[in-house]
């Protein structure tokens, strides 16, 4: 599989490309336990995947039982546009709380997966962070107060 990312007259950063946010909407799903996620699981982790350092920081605060902050996070409207794309694409499915893959999205990202070159870094997170669950993160919230 080769992805192919164009060139633009004007700068547009990847977090904010449809596609690409696709794709990391696509790896929270595959790694979380159901392969399915709730939308504040969803926002918390592509806020994460943007820089490096809120990575090593859910890593750390993981090791404390999430009870170390990593501070306050973002809900991003390109999230939203790329989830609903997603969805009216076929590659996941809304229910009451969450967003699961269809067999399309799993079939999708599974080549994604199998890609020695491609979001190297996002799948050695996932692998390394393992399952989050809705109560970690209601902690991590809690945190935003004090």
């Amino acid at each position: 599989m080769q992805i192919k990312i164009t060139q633009k007259p004007f700068h547009v950063s990847a977090n904010a490309r449809v596609v690409y946010r696709i794709i990391q909407l696509l790896l929270i799903l595959y790694f979380s336990r159901g392969k399915s996620a709730f939308l504040s699981k969803i926002h918390l982790l592509i806020w994460v995947l943007e820089k490096k350092e809120r990575m090593d920081l859910l890593l750390r605060s993981k090791e404390l039982d999430y009870n170390k902050s990593i501070g306050l996070w973002s809900i991003s409207d390109y999230t939203n546009q790329a989830l609903l794309y997603m969805y009216e694409d076929g590659f996941c499915k809304i229910s009451v709380k969450t967003y699961s893959l269809t067999d399309k999205g799993k079939e999708f990202i599974k080549k994604i997966i199998d890609d020695k070159e491609v979001f190297l870094d996002e799948k050695a997170f996932f692998k390394q962070l393992g399952s989050i669950r809705e109560k970690d993160i209601e902690k991590l919230e809690k945190l935003w107060i004090h």
